[in-house]
């Protein structure tokens, strides 16, 4: 589990994260959803110690991050994977030496057992034969397929996406989103999805936190977020052929 305590942050006097507090539950996925500039990359950011907050707490468990000492952060970052936006694969490395990269860094595991980890993983995510290809050759569901290999290399606890269907078409997206759903299920983990896409929140979303200029103003289910009262949350739900056609077929009943 994963707890918010009163998060804030800002840049330049700007306040971006104002009075954040949630609770992410293992084994299941949760949604940040939000128009663009709510603080959804901000609060993703601060969750994975790439920002510090300018107050408030983020506790991993029992252990909060600001009294973390060096070695207990690495710690936890050995716990934690992260999907990029992009998929953020290396260029100039192969598929394999892609999902082996975090394991040179984080273990003291052989070369043999690198491998075999890693062609583990791909095998997990249904990618099999392109061990040596580089990720130009793949196309865009297949390299984000890579990413999500490389993000479960170590056997996180918790797994955070940044955008996960950015740029993949509809049917793509779908069979990433289960990809996500399944792995989070199977291997109890706590995943955390910074999304724009509707279709997402609708298929897997177990917990959905809307954001709206930095605050929290909704939290709730995939369920309940179809009879909400929230209008800023109704009028940016809208904005999404598929919730719109939902919530009229519901309105009609």
């Amino acid at each position: 589990m994963i707890k918010v305590e009163h998060l804030y942050k800002g840049f330049d006097g700007v306040q971006v994260l104002k009075d954040i507090s949630v609770e992410y539950e293992t084994g299941k996925c949760n949604m940040i959803i939000g128009a663009s500039g709510s603080g959804k990359t901000v609060l993703l950011k601060n969750l994975i110690g790439l920002m510090t907050p300018d107050s408030g707490e983020i506790s991993y468990g029992d252990m909060k991050m600001s009294q973390m000492k060096d070695k207990e952060k690495k710690q936890l970052r050995q716990k934690i994977g992260i999907l990029f936006q992009g998929s953020a694969l290396f260029d100039f490395a192969t598929v394999i030496e892609n999902v082996m990269f975090p394991m040179e860094f984080f273990t003291d595991w052989s070369p043999a057992q690198r491998r075999e980890r890693a062609q583990y993983c791909l095998e997990k995510v249904n990618v099999i034969g392109s061990d040596n290809k580089y990720p130009n050759e793949l196309s865009g569901g297949m390299q984000k397929r890579v990413g999500i290999a490389r993000a479960i290399a170590l056997n996180p606890e918790y797994l955070f996406c940044d955008e996960p269907n950015s740029g993949l078409d509809p049917q793509t997206s779908l069979r990433i989103d289960e990809l996500i759903h399944d792995i989070t299920q199977g291997y109890q983990i706590t995943t955390v999805v910074n999304t724009h896409d509707m279709n997402s929140v609708m298929g897997i979303g177990d917990h959905i936190l809307f954001l709206a200029d930095g605050k929290l103003s909704w939290e709730g289910n995939k369920d309940e977020i179809l009879h909400t009262d929230n209008e800023t949350l109704n009028s940016f739900l809208f904005s999404s052929d598929l919730v719109r056609k939902v919530k009229e077929m519901g309105m009609k009943k």
